[in-house]
Formats: C-alpha cells, structure tokens, sequence
C-alpha cells in the first residue's frame, strides 16, 4: 500500500473508532502526514526495524499514529510527554474493545501491546520529546 493511502485509512481508522485527540489530525495536509507518521517505534529505530514492529501490530498503528502527531507538536513538557503515553494506551485499549470480543485472548494481547508500548515511551522516550523535531515538515519551516 502506497504512503497517501495508509494515511487515508489511518485517519479513516482514527475517526471510525472515535480514538482520543483524532481531532489533532486535521491541522496537517496529507503530505505533512506522510512525513510525521513513521510507524509504529521511534525515529532512533532504522526504517526496516519499525516497518517489522509495525507489522507485528498493524492493529494499534491508528493509536501511533496519533502518538506521532502529538510528538510532533511536543511543547517539551512532563505533563503532556506523560498525557500523550497515556493516551496510546487507551486509544490502544479502545481499539481492541472494538476490534474483539470479550472472550476473545486477541483482545487482551492487543492491549498488553499497548500497555508495553506506552510504558516504553514514558520509560525511554524523554529524551525524543525534547528533541527538536527533524521530518520535512520541520525542516521545510527551519
């Protein structure tokens, strides 16, 4: 699938599923999207490396996707680095509510995935918060 139209069903997604801060999306222009979003790791991982992760979970890239953005427009405070991990948790949680049934063991995988994911990001992701911003979008405004 072609980038344009991964983020189209990545938005698609995101509204579908009434994920928390969707509205963050529509503040960008399709190209500007394509170059925040890189999948689902962070951007000191090589491409190949969150292309596997991204695979191995193709069902909370919705969620990371919304994480990108909101890191994107890091203001570098604790308050919203800890806001934005919390909330890939939940938007990981609603997805999986969404996507399983109760009885379903994939339910509770997707959303200890999510769980890992944010906790990894509130231990490890600091530094990359307060980092500035390199995807085109910033480069071009530099």
């Amino acid at each position: 699938m072609n980038r344009l139209k991964k983020i189209k069903m990545l938005k698609e997604l995101s509204e579908s599923c009434k994920l928390e801060n969707r509205e963050i999306i529509g503040g960008y222009t399709m190209p500007e999207l394509c170059s925040i979003y890189n999948g689902i790791g962070p951007d000191a991982f090589p491409e190949w490396l969150r292309n596997f992760v991204t695979v191995l979970n193709p069902a909370l890239e919705p969620a990371a996707f919304i994480h990108d953005i909101e890191w994107h427009e890091s203001d570098r405070s604790s308050e919203k680095f800890h806001e934005s991990n919390a909330r890939l948790e939940r938007n990981g949680r609603r997805i999986a509510a969404l996507k399983y049934c109760r009885l379903d063991p994939r339910r509770y995988l997707l959303v200890r995935q999510a769980s890992r994911f944010a906790g990894l990001c509130d231990r490890f992701g600091w530094s990359a918060w307060c980092a500035p911003c390199e995807c085109a979008v910033c480069r071009k405004k530099a």
